[in-house]
């Protein structure tokens, strides 16, 4: 490797480390007292970083409760639309539940926390409606491709806001259960009842 390869791999390195420092530290400061009772320059401080500097990192104080928004995001387009063809589109929303609830099995713990810090907050939860709001405009997006029917825009968004509920419903009683349930099974039945209640000309 060039001398100019391990300059960038290095400064790469440091730019993560201090990224997850500042998340590190923001979420320590949240738990403790409060997400709206933290203020920028509290995390800056204890990080001993600029506020200047936590821009280059962070869009705003709400990225620091939801770090990875965009790459989950891309994540499930790019699932979505590796699975395209499949027949039943309900199967491929089968398949992503069981994708994401293994990641949230393994930090169970770590998201019920993280839950209950967003509904601490009027400000987070707006935020995570924000977040639904994209993940719902993707499932829209990806059922609608699928027909030529001129009803399939609405019926797509009708189905993307229900799925998107059904999703959120789920999500919310697991957390009140403290994670104790399996959420892979519970998003099955989820969608299961789900798909039950829409006739086969939707999609």
């Amino acid at each position: 490797m060039s001398d100019d390869a391990n300059e960038l791999s290095l400064r790469e390195q440091k730019k993560a480390e201090i990224r997850a420092n500042v998340l590190d530290i923001a979420q320590r400061l949240f738990h403790e007292q409060g997400y709206d009772a933290t203020t920028l320059e509290e995390i800056c401080s204890e990080a001993m970083i600029s506020k200047r500097t936590f821009f280059r990192y962070f869009q705003d104080k709400e990225s620091l409760v939801f770090p990875n928004r965009e790459e989950r995001l891309e994540m499930f387009v790019a699932f979505l639309e590796a699975n395209q063809n499949t027949e039943n589109p309900f199967d491929t929303l089968r398949d992503a539940t069981r994708f994401f609830a293994s990641d949230y099995h393994e930090k169970a713990d770590k998201l019920v926390q993280q839950q209950k810090l967003i509904m601490s907050s009027p400000t987070l939860v707006a935020r995570e409606r924000e977040i639904d709001r994209d993940w719902e405009r993707e499932i829209a997006n990806a059922f609608a491709k699928r027909s030529n029917d001129p009803q399939a825009p609405l019926w797509s968004a009708v189905t993307a806001g229900a799925v998107m509920g059904v999703v959120r419903a789920t999500v919310n009683y697991w957390c009140a259960n403290e994670g104790r349930d399996d959420l892979g099974e519970l998003g099955l039945i989820a969608i299961e009842c789900l798909e039950r209640g829409f006739p086969e000309r939707v999609l």
